[in-house]
């Protein structure tokens, strides 16, 4: 994927008007009943709690979100959802699952539609899975951040899908004729899923740390996240990796590129001549996650 390329005041505006749109984000609705289930009893465990949540996007988002509104004024900025349930406790973990909306954010309007936005769901629990076990080899970046940014890091594909002025279905039939992803949705929609992930980011109040992480293309020199960026841009490569070697898993694929982004190589002082391990082990680490949803 190519490098974001700098907004110009034409698509900074369009990316304000498309995150003024954002009124709330929607969950699931088993892992609401799920949170309902845990916050009923007082002596289920708070690691029960976060594995319920951390599957989904959607509350993932709404949880963090409330936790650093101003509302509850802590006084600093949560950055994972261990944090933000501890901080809020049960209680308005609980609230929060009653009375967000359960409209499905990855149901679409059409079978095309919902069949996408679900792969786009399964393709962001993969990055999270693989950028925390990525930050736990690597042990410069927080395994907790990791996870959070690669849950959100396609976030602006769904919100693009959503509230966008057009269908994604034109930015795919781009996609298929050998347009750059981000030039697609650029020349669709005016701005891309990337910039929507931050700006929704910022309008959702979260910190910092997690409104770049989610910039997993090459976020440019003196990022002081780069580290964070790369191990969401490492572990999105190889959850797409994961998908296709599930789709071929009969048969020999010699053209698949397994190459992983440079910079993100640079950024973690990972080898190059240890990608192919590295892309084994967290197509591994994927595939033990996925045993235990």
């Amino acid at each position: 994927m190519s490098a974001l390329p700098a907004a110009n005041d034409n698509e900074n505006e369009r990316i304000a008007r498309l995150a003024s749109r954002i009124n709330e984000i929607a969950v699931l609705p088993h892992v609401v009943f799920k949170v309902l289930e845990i916050s009923s009893s007082t002596d289920t465990p708070a690691s029960a709690m976060e594995k319920a949540i951390i599957i989904d996007p959607g509350f993932s988002s709404k949880l963090l979100m409330l936790a650093n509104s101003a509302y509850y004024s802590l006084p600093r900025k949560v950055s994972s959802i261990r944090e933000a349930t501890t901080f809020l406790g049960y209680k308005a973990v609980r609230q929060l699952a009653m009375t967000v909306g359960l409209f499905d954010l990855f149901v679409g309007k059409t079978d095309k539609e919902s069949l996408r936005r679900r792969a786009w769901w399964r393709h962001s629990v993969d990055t999270a899975v693989c950028s925390r076990w990525l930050a736990g080899e690597v042990k410069t970046v927080s395994t907790e951040e990791a996870y959070t940014c690669g849950l959100l890091h396609y976030i602006g594909k769904t919100l693009l899908d959503r509230i966008g002025d057009a269908s994604y279905d034109l930015v795919e039939d781009k996609i298929e004729a050998g347009v750059d992803p981000l030039e697609a949705e650029m020349q669709v929609f005016g701005c891309t899923h990337v910039e929507l992930a931050r700006a929704a980011g910022r309008k959702w109040g979260f910190p910092e740390s997690l409104i770049e992480g989610v910039l997993y293309v090459d976020p440019g020199p003196d990022n002081k996240f780069e580290g964070l960026c790369a191990c969401v841009a490492i572990a999105n490569k190889i959850a797409d990796l994961a998908l296709l070697g599930r789709a071929h898993e009969d048969e020999e694929v010699d053209s698949i590129d397994r190459s992983l982004p440079e910079w993100a190589l640079r950024a973690l002082e990972l080898d190059a001549e240890q990608t192919h391990d590295l892309i084994d082990r967290g197509i591994a680490a994927i595939g033990s996650a996925q045993m235990q949803i």
